[in-house]
């Protein structure tokens, strides 16, 4: 399976990403770590450029979480009678995202993005439950945009061992964004701090 979408995106590139990402937020079974993983890879390979991969990567899962969110506000909880739907959102499911909700709040949105399985049953509920556009919308905004950047470049910086890359991400998906969000936190922080010392240390002119 991903050797035939990682053949597929490397053919479409930056429409093939988005396609792929906007399927994943309708349900689309597949990790939506692997279209990222390999934008990055084909950054890596120069195929793609940076800044436009980043773009559509952060547009693809934007508009499509949008659309469940829109989805569940738009029908209510008439939502979960969708045969489509029934086989995912099972009873257990959604009772596990009450659970979450109960425990986070409006920042279930947010950890819920690194949490393989209920991140479509999370916006769905808050479509239901009439979560405001703007709650949602940067809660997801602020995940997508700490996790999105930060598996583009460890997966181009990994190019030359990417299957090895894309496996150790598999298996720890949560705690990898947060210890590289920690690293790459850590290393601009102790860089700032440099600058301002040197600055505030500069002798100044008469």
């Amino acid at each position: 399976m991903y050797g035939f979408l990682q053949e597929y995106l490397v053919e479409f590139a930056y429409g093939g990403v988005f396609l792929v990402l906007l399927l994943c937020g309708l349900g689309l079974p597949v990790p939506e770590d692997i279209p990222i993983i390999t934008s990055g890879y084909l950054v890596h390979l120069g195929t793609m450029a940076f800044w436009p991969a980043l773009t559509v990567n952060l547009l693809g899962i934007m508009l499509g979480d949008l659309m469940i969110y829109g989805f569940g506000y738009w029908m209510g909880p008439k939502a979960l009678e969708h045969r489509m739907l029934r086989r995912v959102m099972t009873p257990e499911r959604m009772e596990k995202v009450h659970h979450f909700f109960d425990r986070h709040g409006r920042k279930a949105i947010f950890f819920g993005r690194f949490v393989a399985g209920l991140r479509a049953p999370l916006f769905l509920a808050a479509g239901i439950t009439r979560l405001p556009l703007r709650i949602f919308f940067g809660m997801d905004l602020a995940a997508a945009l700490l996790s999105v950047p930060l598996l583009l470049v460890a997966a181009w910086y990994f190019g030359d061992h990417i299957d090895e890359f894309r496996r150790m991400v598999g298996t720890g998906k949560a705690v990898f964004i947060l210890a590289l969000g920690a690293v790459v936190a850590w290393v601009g922080g102790k860089y700032l701090w440099r600058k301002w010392r040197s600055k505030g240390s500069s002798p100044t002119s008469p």
